[in-house]
């Protein structure tokens, strides 16, 4: 998916994108291709699963007050559970996230902004078709088929197939959706 679909999508669902201008960002260490996403499409302030977005960045040892050793992961944002979302800039700027209570471990997301980017909009297109099909809970209760999640799945490999095969936050997002239909289907079946 380019930048210019991922701005028409987000644009056309009425989502509000925060772009970074280039003064705010270059000292950060990105490389050409995350500097142009930022300037040029930006990052919605939310968006599903769960996931926050930063108006100004900052290294993860600025923000902790950790150490040098951080410097190199830019927080970007923040997951459902309150860990830093990062640009590794040691790593051509692979999308990580920091376990926040295992002294910042990193775990994969994405290969890339851009992939990133592309993920959630296809998983927006995924909670959309589950309230278009399943019903206005349907997200809420984790109403989705197996063919939902599959295509959910296959779609993400295509984007980037380390994140789906990689165990983190795409795999750990696919436990959770199981976990809750599994609940809620528990549920239901003892009213």
């Amino acid at each position: 998916m380019r930048n210019e679909e991922i701005l028409a999508y987000w644009s056309g669902h009425g989502v509000v994108l925060t772009t970074y201008r280039l003064e705010s960002v270059e000292a950060c260490g990105f490389k050409k291709a995350t500097l142009d996403l930022l300037q040029t499409v930006g990052l919605p302030v939310e968006a599903d699963p769960f996931l926050n977005f930063d108006r100004d960045f900052k290294s993860v040892s600025t923000s902790y007050r950790i150490g040098a050793q951080f410097a190199h992961f830019i927080r970007i944002g923040f997951d459902s559970a309150g860990n830093p979302l990062v640009i590794n800039t040691e790593k051509e700027d692979l999308i990580e996230w920091l376990d926040h209570e295992t002294q910042f471990a990193p775990h994969y997301v994405n290969c890339s902004l851009q992939a990133l980017s592309a993920s959630m909009v296809l998983y927006h297109q995924f909670v959309e078709n589950l309230l278009a099909t399943r019903g206005p809970d349907a997200y809420e209760k984790a109403d989705f088929t197996d063919e939902q999640l599959t295509e959910l799945k296959t779609g993400l490999s295509k984007i980037d197939e380390q994140a789906v095969l990689a165990k983190g936050f795409w795999q750990g997002e696919f436990t959770t959706l199981l976990a809750n239909r599994a609940y809620y289907k528990t549920s239901e079946n003892s009213l």
